[in-house]
């Protein structure tokens, strides 16, 4: 435990502002951990109930509550979305596991939602915003990551089961492994005063610099919302839940995170045949500045401490999040951090991935 919070309190020293890490092995109760501050205005310190923004770590929860319709025989994995969305473009094409595993062709939204932090987003307005802006592609070529696919995947929860989404993902997911410190706000009431603020580096861009996000250019568009500065902003409130829905709305503590992805993989939510929708039948991906290497539904393959883990990541202003879970060793390991970048190559959006290293090297020690 002291070498962790070592690890942690090197990650702050390093420029972070809090963080929040736990991890699980076998049957055992997760051991967990808090460092840094909640909020910097008053310096209260992150504690280890506190809820974080999970972001894209988000899409493995409504990824097995889709994959749960289809065990329940509720819909076929492998049917056209046309059933559902019967006027979005190509969707006869698409098949709903597409939806989840990155490989459905449908054009991005997340480059292009303005940062209204007053407004309340319907999901219909997400995918309007994705064709507005770009073209589809034909489905099952290359994988490319995708937000507006668990957008869809959360609108066709709801049509099928007549739930909320939130609803659903409680009932089908957290519920069964005994979760009680992971919501969606997006829709449905969530104790917000327990949320720990975010914070987000949005330093002036050099002159000439490239806009590409491989190279570094910013993710999110902050103009009017966020100045660029060199010193770290509030950005709590900037990216309503409602913007992010079914790829990203989630907020949890890493204990919950590790508890779910052991349940994942011990069967507790999924039988094998459906859980292989997930883990199974991954292609190779390369999406810069992340960790992600093969994509399955939800799971990605990622290498930290020098192993294979399974899992996700996710960002969202003010926010960074990694969430995985090696079947070799049978050990989870979640952190949180409340700093965060539009910048993915920048040391707020990417330095945590290397603390999660040296804690599974010193857990596995």
């Amino acid at each position: 435990m002291n070498t962790l919070k070592s690890i942690l309190d090197t990650y702050l020293a390093d420029g972070a502002v809090g963080a929040s890490l736990a991890y699980v092995r076998g049957d055992a109760e997760p051991v967990a951990l808090a460092a840094g501050l909640s909020d910097r205005a008053t310096g209260a310190p992150v504690s280890t109930s506190q809820l974080f923004k999970i972001g894209s770590c988000t899409k493995t929860f409504v990824a097995a509550a889709l994959v749960k319709l289809g065990e329940l025989g509720h819909i076929d994995l492998g049917e056209p979305v046309s059933r559902w969305f019967p006027d979005l473009p190509g969707a006869e094409a698409i098949s709903v596991r597409q939806l989840i595993n990155h490989r459905n062709g449908l054009p991005e939204f997340e480059y292009y939602i303005p940062m209204d932090p007053s407004r309340v987003w319907k999901p219909s307005e997400l995918v309007d915003i994705a064709f507005n802006n770009e073209k589809p592609k034909a489905p099952n070529g290359p994988a490319v990551y995708n937000n507006t696919g668990y957008v869809l995947a959360g609108m066709l929860i709801e049509a099928v089961t007549g739930a909320p989404l939130g609803a659903y993902v409680r009932s089908a997911v957290l519920e069964p492994l005994g979760l009680k410190d992971t919501w969606s706000p997006a829709t449905e009431p969530f104790p917000a005063e327990r949320m720990v603020h975010g914070y987000y580096h949005r330093p002036p861009p050099a002159a000439g610099a490239s806009t590409d996000l491989a190279s570094g250019g910013e993710m999110w568009r902050m103009d009017g919302v966020l100045p660029y500065s060199d010193e770290l902003q509030d950005s709590s409130n900037c990216f309503p839940y409602s913007g992010a829905y079914g790829c990203g709305d989630m907020v949890s503590t890493p204990s919950d995170m590790v508890r779910f992805m052991r349940g994942l993989f011990s069967g507790k939510v999924l039988s094998a045949p459906f859980f292989a929708e997930m883990f199974d039948k991954r292609a190779t991906v390369s999406f810069p500045g992340t960790r992600m290497r093969e994509t399955g539904a939800g799971m990605f393959q990622s290498s930290y401490g020098g192993r294979a883990f399974y899992g996700h990541q996710g960002s969202i202003p003010g926010y960074v999040t990694v969430m995985q879970y090696d079947p070799a060793s049978g050990l989870g390991v979640a952190m949180t951090s409340n700093v965060g970048s539009g910048n993915r190559l920048s040391f707020q959006a990417s330095g945590l991935h290397d603390v999660v290293d040296k804690a599974i090297v010193a857990i596995l020690d």
